[in-house]
């Protein structure tokens, strides 16, 4: 009998035993197959950079929702490798950090490029004008989504292929495409309706939507102006001591800090002085900037119009305006003319209204 027990109880450990085995093997194979790794090869662009001065020294993945650095890898040569696990498909930020010296200041920077972060071995080339990120399911549809990016009907592809994956996370940066490529704020909303719940509570998503919403609500073309007062330096401004007093006024809502308007400016300043002559001005608002910068940015953009100081969330929020430049031309009563107008379209509509008008 006790020879019995001996075996019995031997029997038992062994099968204990291949049971804590086995379930060490499938956790095991779980986290293999939770891996992701990804290899990155911008070689060529770093060299020709490095030759202007530009170094890139580091890589993080940072989650948009969290804003949590997820990883981060040093960069040798424009390549990395980056490993890591997922549990389950996230969308990212890939963030190449590059420094450069201006002015005999070094300064730092970052270039943010879209990425899926999930199981499998994740190509990136950034040797092209636009990096490609593929080699795993979701990348590839991100991939396939950027080289159609010269058809004419780019945006109907794009809501296409985003309802496709409206259920995965590939939505998202979909989303922010689509966004970018088309003008019509009530597709944007139809097309988030019809999101998995848990896509459509993403703070990017959500961002989306309520840029949208607003678009659909601002002030538009034909619609009157609304006043607003801005108060700086113990002195307040109002938008009615320039519009709706009689003049064509090309109202330019931008900042010191904002590239994409301070190369409006040569443009604005052209127009400014072409026109100035007529019932027309030019008004700059600066907005969600410091008064002390933007007096330092007219100084050195020679801006001659005059400008409203000071101008917050509160003045652009009138005009549902998200981004900028936002130029804005308004009728001599105050009406919206246009809005959204840039570099040659300010003057061809300029030339249209003064050639009717002679």
């Amino acid at each position: 009998m006790g020879e019995l027990q001996k075996t019995n109880d031997k029997t038992k450990m062994n099968k204990k035993f291949i049971i804590i085995l086995l379930a060490f093997v499938a956790v095991a194979s779980q986290a293999q197959n939770n891996n992701y790794t990804i290899h990155g090869n911008f070689s060529k662009v770093a060299e020709v950079l490095s030759k202007q001065g530009v170094s890139f020294d580091s890589i993080t993945i940072v989650n948009p929702a969290t804003i949590e650095v997820v990883a981060r890898q040093n960069i040798q040569n424009g390549m990395f490798t980056i490993n890591g696990t997922v549990e389950k498909p996230f969308f990212a930020q890939l963030n190449i950090w590059a420094s450069s010296e201006a002015n005999g200041e070094r300064k730092r920077n970052n270039s943010r490029i879209p990425i899926i972060i999930e199981p499998g071995i994740i190509e990136f080339d950034g040797n092209h004008p636009i990096p490609v990120i593929s080699g795993t399911p979701l990348n590839d549809v991100l991939s396939e989504a950027v080289s159609k990016r010269d058809n004419l009907d780019y945006g109907e592809i794009l809501n296409n292929l985003v309802l496709t994956h409206k259920d995965d996370v590939t939505a998202i940066p979909l989303l922010l495409m689509l966004d970018d490529n088309i003008t019509d704020p009530k597709i944007l909303l139809n097309t988030i309706c019809q999101f998995d719940k848990g896509i459509q509570h993403h703070p990017l998503v959500i961002r989306v939507k309520e840029k949208a919403e607003t678009l659909l609500t601002r002030l538009d073309v034909g619609d009157m102006f609304m006043d607003f007062t801005v108060e700086y330096n113990g002195k307040q401004q109002h938008l009615s001591d320039y519009v709706g007093c009689g003049k064509y006024v090309l109202v330019d809502f931008w900042a010191s800090w904002c590239g994409p308007c301070r190369n409006e400016i040569p443009n604005l300043i052209a127009t400014y002085n072409k026109y100035k002559g007529k019932d027309f001005c030019v008004l700059g608002v600066a907005t969600w900037d410091e008064p002390e910068k933007t007096l330092s940015a007219i100084k050195e953009l020679g801006i001659p119009y005059p400008q409203i100081l000071n101008a917050q969330k509160k003045e652009t929020d009138i005009y549902g305006i998200d981004g900028i430049p936002e130029i804005i031309l308004f009728a001599p009563d105050g009406t919206i003319l246009a809005r959204g107008l840039r570099g040659e379209e300010i003057d061809k509509k300029l030339t249209k209204i003064f050639e009717n008008h002679q």
